[in-house]
């Protein structure tokens, strides 16, 4: 089995690492697929497609593999974003996301999610009491979009796109997208220091 792919950063990203997953395969049908950007760039640059490709067969083959080796790259990290491509696949690969979080709260983790349900059903089972209780450290954010159904009873923030014919399912209150992760986590602001309820809104890729 090979190991986990990791990524050091790219042109938006800056120098964040991540582990990223297949578009499409790991994520919930969505009308964003027409627009995917993950999933063009997998279309484009096969070593990009096979990388992540890796990654799903490493966790599907050798869970505890996988998460050893996330979570040593987590623990070198003062930064760290879960899926510029692909989403969270199962409750279970949610639920070592909360574990590595707590157990490393020196780095500041960044993850953006439509799984909506496997996150409501994991927190629910976890904490009965209906309130969601997150590592101070993982920042995770909702992902909209037109005609998708989000349910977030825990008011986590959202993310949503401003497309290039002016739409939005953006509040007008929500914050724009500076266009750089590492900058904004340097610096304290954007996605990195979203309260509950607040919205980010990115351009349309």
């Amino acid at each position: 089995m090979g190991k986990v792919k990791f990524s050091t950063g790219n042109s938006k990203m800056g120098a964040i690492p991540s582990v990223s997953l297949p578009a499409k395969k790991t994520c919930r049908a969505c009308a964003c697929w027409e627009k995917c950007y993950a999933a063009k760039l997998e279309r484009l640059r096969p070593s990009v497609r096979n990388a992540y490709q890796n990654n799903l067969d490493v966790y599907r083959e050798e869970k505890d593999g996988y998460w050893r080796e996330v979570e040593g790259q987590i623990m070198l990290s003062r930064f760290f974003r879960f899926h510029v491509s692909g989403d969270i696949p199962d409750a279970y690969y949610f639920t070592r996301m909360l574990d590595v979080a707590a157990r490393n709260p020196h780095c500041q983790i960044l993850c953006f999610t439509k799984q909506y349900d496997i996150v409501n059903t994991v927190l629910y089972k976890q904490s009965p009491d209906g309130m969601a209780h997150l590592p101070d450290n993982l920042h995770l954010i909702f992902s909209a979009w037109p005609g998708l159904q989000m349910d977030n009873p825990h008011h986590f923030p959202e993310a949503h796109v401003l497309f290039k014919d002016g739409t939005t399912t953006a509040s007008p209150d929500a914050r724009p997208c500076s266009g750089n992760c590492s900058e904004c986590a340097v610096t304290d602001s954007g996605c990195w220091t979203l309260k509950e309820g607040e919205q980010i809104v990115f351009k349309e890729h």
